[in-house]
């Protein structure tokens, strides 16, 4: 299972901005992943309504451990509120005219956490697979370095082993298990594991 990862970013959305060396990107970047052509765009405040009809349509598995409901109007609108004020970078992916992922940047504003930044990402179960979840990944990694954060730290359950895997393949590695530190939606508590990684290390 694929978790959501925030990132805060306290510039605005960038446009136009070469995401690797080798291959500079702009968006709307389109890509081939698997069987599937991937559109990937930053999210604006027109795509509410597209995101909550992606959310709604989650399996109540993956809602069990959304740090945010983001089922929930109010919810999306602060996030795009965030979005817009610049507090948050997010990049949108959509396949076959919809949206089937995402990856959000929040940069922390505690004097020193500053250099951190905090990944949510997630993706359609029927997406899963092609690769998507690790571009949107890598594409906020480059946009952490323009934002000139140091480290990228992502928090899961203990019981999220997919997303632990991901992760560990993109270079992030345990940093600390905190003990019943999480609660789902079902009220069940769980341990939670913070993961990190060098935004300047290569992946």
């Amino acid at each position: 299972m694929i978790d959501t990862i925030q990132l805060l970013c306290s510039v605005p959305i960038l446009k136009d901005t070469a995401l690797t060396d080798d291959a500079p990107k702009t968006y709307p970047w389109r890509q081939r992943l698997g069987d599937v052509d991937v559109t990937f765009r930053p999210i604006t405040a027109a795509d509410r309504d597209t995101i909550l009809v992606f959310t709604r349509a989650l399996p109540e598995q993956d809602l069990l451990f959304l740090r945010m409901d983001i089922t929930q109007t109010h919810v999306v609108e602060k996030w795009i509120r965030y979005i817009e004020t610049g507090k948050t970078i997010s990049l949108l992916a959509e396949a076959e005219g919809r949206m089937v992922g995402y990856c959000s940047l929040h940069h922390s504003e505690i004097l020193w956490t500053r250099h951190l930044g905090e990944i949510r990402l997630l993706v359609s179960p029927d997406y899963r697979g092609n690769g998507i979840g690790g571009e949107l990944a890598r594409q906020t990694f480059a946009l952490a370095g323009h934002v000139k954060l140091q480290k990228l730290v992502v928090q899961m359950m203990s019981t999220q082993q997919d997303s632990q895997t991901l992760f560990h393949h993109l270079g992030f590695v345990p940093e600390a298990m905190l003990h019943d530190w999480a609660i789902d939606r079902n009220g069940r508590t769980h341990d939670l594991i913070v993961m990190s990684r060098e935004v300047d290390e290569d992946l």
